[in-house]
């Protein structure tokens, strides 16, 4: 009985589940490790729009607060819609006295909190992330706003 024919099949079979096995592996691992990567990125990008959302509601507040007719007063802001693919909202939270944003993902789910202050008082609410307008409204039929809100723009 003659079997060297049947050694080489067995080898090259051998190879090619070992190899299979491998790249499995390895795909695996990476998926992960892009996974993680694409979350701190969107974190980042996100603590970065919040950072100048909280800018622009600094200054809106500052300009309100110089006097004169701020009927009219409205902030602009174009930020991006997506962040590394991924639409996000952004939350006006008022808890207990401390206000801050609160900028959510959805896929990945991923948040992050930036709070500040204002001397105006800032009404709460959601908007979908992109054009953002920051606005001081008058709430008392005087000359001056009394109020700032977060809209989309």
């Amino acid at each position: 009985m003659d079997d060297r024919g049947v050694s080489t099949t067995i080898g090259y079979v051998s190879t090619l589940g070992i190899a299979a096995i491998l790249i499995s592996g390895l795909l695996m691992a990476g998926g992960g490790f892009v996974d993680d990567q694409r979350e701190r990125t969107i974190r980042s990008e996100m603590q970065v729009i919040g950072q100048q959302m909280v800018a622009d509601i600094d200054a809106t507040d500052r300009l309100a607060r110089t006097g004169g007719s701020t009927e009219e007063l409205t902030v602009r802001h174009q930020f991006p819609s997506r962040v590394t693919g991924a639409q996000y909202t952004v939350d006006v939270v008022n808890d207990g006295g401390q206000l801050s944003l609160v900028l959510e993902a959805a896929d990945p789910d991923v948040t992050v909190e930036i709070p500040f202050d204002t001397r105006l008082p800032l009404d709460e609410g959601s908007v979908r992330g992109g054009d953002l307008l920051v606005r001081c409204v008058d709430t008392t039929g005087g000359p001056a706003c009394d109020e700032l809100e977060v809209t989309s723009g």
